[in-house]
């Protein structure tokens, strides 16, 4: 990993962010400016290889565990989750996913955020499909099969919310 000035803004963004937070800002734009800037460094680094970072946990390794991008980008959506911006929990949940390989972590708290969005949304019908992607893709994730089956046995979930794995409110 070389000197890439997108860390240096990231680690800007991220800074700020916290800072907006203990101040009572518990959501912002920064937020969203330092999901898209991790996004792209990540891209940029992978332009010249390919196979850099395919685990979100290498990350923290090639960053000398600087950021804690793991923490930071359950956060992100916890934060996202809490102002109810379930149409960015969808889409940046996508990508962030299709980043990785997730052989190592578990997509799980990400996975289910955005299947409780879709609930949220009124999409019922998208969360089951998101679900049986979901099992392809990680078939040995339990909690894809338990969140499948929870949203086919009863229609009429406690407002709209699946739990898996945590307690409190959906998460992934």
């Amino acid at each position: 990993m070389g000197k890439n000035a997108k860390w240096e803004k990231f680690a800007e963004l991220i800074a700020r962010c916290y800072k907006a937070a203990e101040n009572g800002n518990t959501l912002n734009a920064c937020w969203n400016d330092a999901f898209d800037a991790l996004m792209d460094v990540i891209a940029a680094e992978r332009m010249t290889d390919s196979g850099f970072a395919r685990e979100l946990g290498d990350l923290e390794k090639l960053t000398d565990f600087k950021f804690n991008i793991e923490g930071l980008v359950l956060d992100y959506f916890d934060r996202l989750w809490k102002v109810g911006d379930y149409q960015t929990i969808c889409t940046n949940g996508d990508r962030i996913i299709s980043a990785f390989d997730w052989h190592v972590e578990s997509s799980s708290p990400i996975r289910t955020k955005v299947v409780n969005s879709l609930m949220k949304m009124g999409k019922r019908d998208e969360a089951v499909s998101y679900c049986l992607e979901w099992i392809q893709a990680e078939p040995e994730d339990v909690n894809a099969a338990m969140i499948k089956k929870a949203l086919l046995a009863d229609a009429d979930l406690p407002e709209n919310e699946v739990q898996a794995g945590t307690e409190g409110e959906g998460t992934c």
